[in-house]
């Protein structure tokens, strides 16, 4: 039987091949959307698995900076400083049991071992720590050296020797040094010096005091007096580390000292300075009073103002849990080492604040011997939340040293607007961190060298910058020349700002003189001299504005003119 079959029009697709097709087209959608995200999937899974760019990288090898050291002293000496002014910071590091060695940069991101290192090599002694300073203010950066015996303290001849002045200077203290301090504590205009001691402890049976330390004040003409009796004879608590700090904000350096209760439990000292008088000069012991009198084994100290609150702050090291003193503002602190996430229990060392990827505020980098019980352990970097936290990052920063670390300074070596370090490991030798972190090279920066004349000291130690940026964040910063433990931190204060610009700049110097920098340019840095007026300058606005202003004017005086030609013309 045959079936009727209608005449079907050209094209005609019967119905269930329409749906097969439409079928086909869903699979295939499908399978290009499931194809996309397994392409999208795969691309994450490859990025993810990218290492991340370390913000620090070892460069020591690569930068000829190659200094072993043999000795078993646990204080490391590294001290930055551009001893021949040719704008680059050159380093000195010390050795316990071999020579000490000046290296110089070559301002292309190499050093070489400076032509005048052998004349400060100090062959036969058991030296420590180290800081560059320019004690009697001809221009040029001196050396001062600690050594368990005599400290030595050399002459700058104009970047072209050293000369050995201790016996005529008088500062060659004979006792276990760690590390020395300058400030200018009475404000005559040049620099005197703190040096902290330790113990003869193991060459002696175990002692019940430490080696007294030395205060020494600067006499404008070559030489230092030992006044040490102004601090009233609380000096032998096994000091490590002291600094020149202006913690009450009242316009001069009190001192700060980090004791090692291992010897002398007699806590941290804090002398407020209550200027002249007192048979020469006035210091209060405000230790107990302040909340500063921690009892710790001390090692390394760092100062700075973390909270952005306008006055200046401690950190100091232990054999146990650290130690963050808040500044509170009237002359107490309070310890929140545990809220702001840095007591980190370890056997720690140097230390100190500075801000490595340039957001605006101060990071923290902890140098550490070991764990606890023995153990080995990584040196720490925090990051700071901006909130009063700090956030761990070690493990990601590659300047996570997992030596013997005890010692540790900064400075911008290649001037590349990011701070770099160098790590001093006692037992092996020292290692150069350069930072490379990107947001440090995104985000903006600026810094600033003072440098003093007349009344003030030439290093301008105890002066303060504070910085205003766009975003109206302050910025407080102190000049100070010795920190940490055995070290000597370049004296450039570096800002980070984040996103923002320069909105002004504050300088107060030592002997009170005040000046508003207005807006420096970002990302330069800029050499400062005191009695040197500050540049008039102007918004882009401002001076657009001008150049409409004066063609207005120009045009409105064309125009009067012609007008009244043509009003002369007319009368004709």
């Amino acid at each position: 039987m045959d079936i009727f079959e209608p005449d079907r029009p050209s094209g005609y697709v019967p119905r269930t091949a329409k749906n097969h097709i439409w079928q086909q087209i869903e699979k295939l959608g499908r399978l290009l959307i499931l194809a996309a995200l397994l392409f999208y999937a795969g691309i994450t899974f490859a990025q993810g698995d990218d290492p991340v760019q370390p913000d620090f990288r070892d460069v020591s090898k690569a930068s000829g900076f190659v200094a072993p050291r043999h000795g078993d002293g646990k204080t490391t000496g590294q001290a930055w400083g551009d001893y021949d002014q040719d704008g680059w910071l050159d380093i000195y590091v010390t050795d316990s049991a071999g020579p000490n060695i000046l290296y110089r940069n070559n301002g292309d991101g190499t050093f070489t071992i400076s032509p005048l290192s052998e004349s400060v090599a100090l062959w036969e002694e058991e030296s420590g720590g180290a800081i560059f300073a320019d004690y009697d203010n001809d221009g040029w950066p001196d050396l001062y050296v600690m050594n368990w015996g005599p400290n030595v303290l050399f002459h700058n001849e104009q970047g072209l020797g050293f000369h050995d002045v201790t016996e005529t200077a008088g500062v060659g203290d004979a006792n276990n040094g760690s590390s020395a301090s300058w400030g200018d504590y009475d404000q005559d205009g040049f620099l005197d010096l703190y040096v902290a001691n330790w113990a003869c402890s193991p060459r002696c049976a175990r002692p019940i005091w430490g080696d007294a330390d030395r205060l020494y004040h600067n006499n404008g003409d070559g030489t230092f007096s030992d006044v040490s009796l102004l601090l009233g004879g609380s000096t032998n608590g096994a000091g490590f580390v002291a600094t020149f700090v202006d913690y009450d904000n009242d316009g001069d350096l009190d001192i700060y000292l980090v004791n090692d209760e291992f010897i002398n439990p007699i806590g941290n000292k804090l002398w407020r300075n209550d200027g002249p008088g007192c048979d020469g000069h006035c210091f209060t012991d405000v230790s107990e009073e302040a909340g500063a009198d921690a009892t710790v084994m001390g090692m390394g100290l760092a100062t700075a103002d973390y909270d952005a609150d306008g006055d200046l702050d401690f950190y100091f090291s232990n054999a146990g849990a650290m130690t963050l003193l808040s500044n509170q503002g009237d002359g107490t602190f309070s310890n929140l080492a545990e809220a702001a996430g840095v007591e980190q229990p370890s056997v720690a060392w140097g230390t100190l604040f500075f801000d490595y990827n340039n957001d605006g505020w101060l990071d923290l980098y902890l140098a550490v011997m070991e764990g606890l019980e023995g153990k080995t352990a990584e040196n720490l970097l925090f990051e700071n939340e901006g909130d009063g936290t700090f956030n761990n990052v070690s493990t990601s920063s590659g300047a996570d040293d997992p030596g013997r670390s005890t010692g540790v300074a900064y400075a911008d070596y290649d001037a590349d607007g990011r701070v770099d370090l160098v790590v001093g490991n006692y037992d092996s030798g020292y290692r150069l961190y350069r930072n490379e972190s990107e947001e440090g090279e995104t985000n903006n920066w600026l810094a600033i060298k003072l440098v003093g004349d007349g009344p003030v000291n030439r290093d301008a130690v105890g002066g303060r910058v504070t910085v205003l940026d766009s975003d109206g964040r302050s910025q407080m910063q102190e000049v100070k020349n010795g920190s940490s433990l055995g070290a000597g931190n370049t004296l450039t204060l570096h800002y980070g700002l984040g996103d923002t610009q320069v909105e002004k700049v504050m300088i107060h110097w030592p002997d009170g003189t005040e000046q508003d920098w207005g807006r420096l340019k970002s990302n330069e840095a800029h050499i400062i001299q005191y009695g040197q007026a500050p540049q008039t300058r102007f918004r882009p606005a401002i001076i657009i504005t001008i150049i409409v202003l004066v063609s207005l004017l120009m045009i409105l005086i064309i125009r009067s003119r012609h007008g009244a030609k043509i009003s002369r013309d007319t009368k004709k």
